[in-house]
């Protein structure tokens, strides 16, 4: 959870790390823009990472958070921009990541609709793709919680009151209900493990 301008920037450090193109200079960002293949657009996709982050910040710093300072009002007014920012690049990208469920380090691949339940909590350091939808089995039921250092493949579906553990490789189109252990791959419908990492 971002709660001070330390984990903020925190955040943002791993973040820019694994968009190395955002992390240039401001003219070789704009020459970047210009020459990226459109099938991977990184600028787009970094500021929607970026105003994730901002958006929780703000938000936890807000007067929502009963913070009923000068301070916390105008945290209150960024976090509202931010979330109208959020909105405004998800109509492009597709991705629906609510600010606060995923740790530092998020890494997504290409456009494509991305759904991830408000509830979830995801570690740092997590990859995922296009087509992933994390959320509860029925409506308020409880959401999976994501270890650190995970991989998601394409239009993987993580749902229930689950926990998936660190180090887990989720295959593509695999649909995940049950506990998973630390250093796996799983895949199939309904996913199992399909092997073990060696650390």
């Amino acid at each position: 959870m971002i709660k001070d301008s330390c984990d903020l920037y925190s955040a943002l450090k791993a973040d820019v790390a694994l968009y190395p193109k955002q992390g240039d200079s401001f003219f070789r960002k704009i020459i970047n823009c210009l020459v990226t293949n459109p099938i991977n657009t990184q600028h787009q996709i970094y500021r929607y990472v970026r105003a994730l982050r901002f958006a929780e910040y703000h938000g936890n710093n807000s007067v929502l958070k009963k913070n009923k300072s000068v301070s916390g009002l105008w945290h209150t007014m960024l976090m509202m921009y931010y979330y109208w920012k959020l909105r405004q690049i998800s109509y492009k990208t597709g991705f629906q990541i609510p600010p606060g469920t995923c740790g530092p380090g998020l890494q997504i691949w290409h456009y494509g609709y991305i759904i991830i339940n408000g509830n979830a909590r995801i570690g740092k350091n997590l990859t995922i793709y296009p087509g992933v939808e994390i959320g509860h089995k029925v409506p308020g039921g409880g959401c999976p919680v994501i270890g650190n250092d995970c991989f998601i493949g394409a239009g993987a579906k993580i749902f229930g009151e689950i926990n998936i553990g660190n180090n887990v490789t989720i295959a593509p189109n695999a649909v995940v209900t049950k506990n998973v252990p630390d250093n796996v791959v799983v895949g199939g419908i309904p996913a199992k493990i399909i092997s073990r990492k060696t650390l």
